[in-house]
């Protein structure tokens, strides 16, 4: 099986689903979920700026692909704080209506691009957040092991002003994400870390949105996940190379593994009756 597709998965693929509403998977971490006309994203970052200017220059989105492509949501929910997940959040939270929802560096982020304070919510595990027709509660959970760049990786901002590049942005607290509509659940779970406790009061749930990069350092991870949470679909996330415009075809992020991950999502079918999903980059998939 290829790593990633360009067909929306068959109808029917998320079965017993009584309400009417899409996902969509924009690349990295990314989601958009509507439903009844409704609108939030999970970590809405495509302003990929490639190696030297992650490295060497100012984080600089850009605002009108950031726009096209997450609209006008009502609330944005980002996992942590790397430029990966949360560089353009501001774009969003300047706009519109959009309300900013993340850890206490996210937020402190949010407000050194000046993002107005009404636009930003500091969650904490546990919090639950209504908009719309989506409950959203926040999780607290681990960042993935990254050889090499989690040595020196930056937890909080320092000083003043914005991290000289989008590589010295801190991670800050790490959150996953249970959206619940109606009767059905979507868990993000956007970084490949697990906080054991916070996962240990979580249900069962329809989807579960499962980050790959960096999961090698995480023991059992999909076991520890599933065994957890019984998903009903599986659905891979951020395992896409971030340093490529997201214009181009995607390609798999550094030690993918994507052998070993099938072999886990079997594994998970033949357990729970699992069913591995994969979105393609960019396109509107309905419930």
């Amino acid at each position: 099986m290829d790593v990633f597709t360009d067909q929306a998965p068959e109808q029917g693929w998320l079965p017993g689903v009584d309400l009417s509403g899409s996902i969509r998977w924009t690349g990295c971490a990314g989601f958009v979920v509507d439903v009844a006309d409704e609108r939030i994203c999970i970590d809405p970052f495509v302003s990929n700026p490639g190696p030297r200017a992650a490295l060497f220059r100012p984080a600089r989105p850009d605002v009108a692909l950031v726009r096209n492509t997450f609209g006008d949501p009502a609330a944005v929910f980002i996992g942590h704080s790397h430029w990966d997940h949360a560089m353009d959040v501001a774009v969003l939270a300047h706009a519109g209506r959009t309300v900013a929802h993340g850890s206490s560096t996210t937020a402190e982020l949010c407000r050194r691009q000046a993002v107005p304070t009404c636009r930003i919510v500091t969650v904490a595990d546990g919090t639950r957040v209504g908009v719309g027709p989506f409950t959203v509660e926040a999780v607290a959970s681990r960042h993935g092991i990254v050889p090499i760049a989690g040595r020196i990786d930056r937890i909080e901002l320092t000083g003043s002003g914005m991290p000289r590049t989008p590589f010295r942005w801190p991670r800050g607290a790490v959150f996953s994400y249970r959206v619940e509509v109606g009767r059905h659940s979507i868990y993000f779970h956007t970084s490949a870390g697990i906080e054991d406790g916070p996962l240990a009061r979580q249900q069962p749930v329809d989807v579960l949105v499962a980050c790959l990069a960096a999961r090698q350092g995480t023991p059992n991870y999909l076991d520890r996940l599933a065994e957890q949470l019984r998903p009903t679909v599986l659905i891979p996330c951020h395992h896409d190379n971030f340093l490529r415009p997201v214009h181009a075809p995607p390609r798999p992020v550094a030690r993918l593994d994507w052998r070993g991950f099938l072999a886990d999502a079997a594994r998970l079918h033949e357990r729970y009756g699992t069913r591995l999903v994969r979105l393609p980059r960019g396109v509107t998939v309905r419930f």
